[in-house]
């Protein structure tokens, strides 16, 4: 087994294809298949089910590419340590997520941890945008929330359908955030009817968004004003500067909060959305996802 056999089973497992592998690595398919060939043949497995439909991960592949990914790291930490040039490869690692700041919060005790070099990543996105950064391998692992349906909704099937697996952090009703200058911060509970005058925040989810990717919890929002926005800070300075509002978790961090200007009451409502993460059903969670796992339970208990 060479590093170089190992760096094509990865891209195949990315790509979902051998033509489109192939192309990444600037090699020919049949280099590549013979390459993948001579690796199963080897071990004595079958990592890839092939067809016209391009690729599969096999049980027994997604074994292997687990531990390819983490020959593949050690490697590179091995270069790092003792090439003699300027060029450096670093240990990577990166979660793509809807717009939570105990995510960030999070990622900065997990960045903390680190003692040699890193190439870390923390995107913020739209719901889809999770889905296909994990779907395809450019991100370790995604974190996002759904409304839970009794018999499976919609959420889990199209995850399923991508090949990927939902791992359950906590639940939680919809809670409505706002600025505790806002009329209502005074309130214990708030429901649907007196948000009514107040501008409604969510964050866009593009045209073909279905109403099921929504972030904020709660799609049955009766304001008459809404704003549509993509990012946090935006959203921070809204409901500090205005009379507008956003549903969401209730979970905040106190770093991130503006020393509490931000407020969450919970919203009379009879939905329950889970938050979890998800990763590839067939790769399975690296060292260093399941370690971020863990550093995010940990600030979502403390909160």
């Amino acid at each position: 087994m060479t590093i170089q056999q190992c760096k094509y089973i990865l891209a195949i497992a990315r790509l979902g294809s051998m033509n489109e592998a192939a192309k990444a690595l600037l090699v020919s398919q049949a280099s590549l298949s013979s390459a993948v060939r001579e690796l199963e043949n080897e071990f004595g497995i079958h990592i890839f089910d092939r067809s016209n439909k391009g690729v599969r991960i096999t049980r027994e592949g997604s074994e292997f590419i687990r531990y390819a990914r983490q020959l593949l790291a050690q490697y590179e930490v091995i270069t790092d340590r003792y090439e003699r040039d300027d060029k450096k490869t670093v240990r990577n690692f990166a979660v793509t997520s809807q717009h939570y700041d105990f995510v960030a919060e999070a990622f900065v005790r997990f960045m903390k941890k680190y003692r040699s070099d890193y190439n870390l990543s923390l995107k913020e996105a739209r719901t889809i945008e999770v889905i296909e950064d994990v779907r395809n391998l450019n991100s370790d692992l995604g974190i996002l929330a759904y409304l839970k349906a009794p018999a499976g909704g919609y959420m889990e099937r199209y995850l399923k359908r991508n090949g990927l697996e939902f791992r359950q952090l906590f639940e939680t009703c919809p809670h409505v955030f706002m600025g505790r200058h806002n009329p209502l911060a005074s309130a214990e509970k708030l429901n649907r009817e007196e948000l009514t005058e107040y501008p409604y925040i969510t964050y866009d989810q593009g045209e073909a968004g279905p109403v099921e990717f929504s972030e904020e919890l709660s799609e049955y929002s009766q304001s008459k004003k809404h704003i549509r926005i993509n990012d946090r800070a935006t959203l921070m300075n809204l409901l500090l500067s205005t009379d507008s509002y956003t549903l969401g978790t209730g979970v905040m961090t106190s770093d991130l909060n503006n020393n509490g200007s931000v407020i969450a009451i919970p919203l009379v409502s009879g939905d329950v959305y889970t938050v979890g993460i998800i990763n590839r059903a067939d790769v399975g969670l690296s060292e260093d996802a399941e370690r971020f796992v863990k550093i995010l339970c940990e600030t979502i208990e403390e909160r």
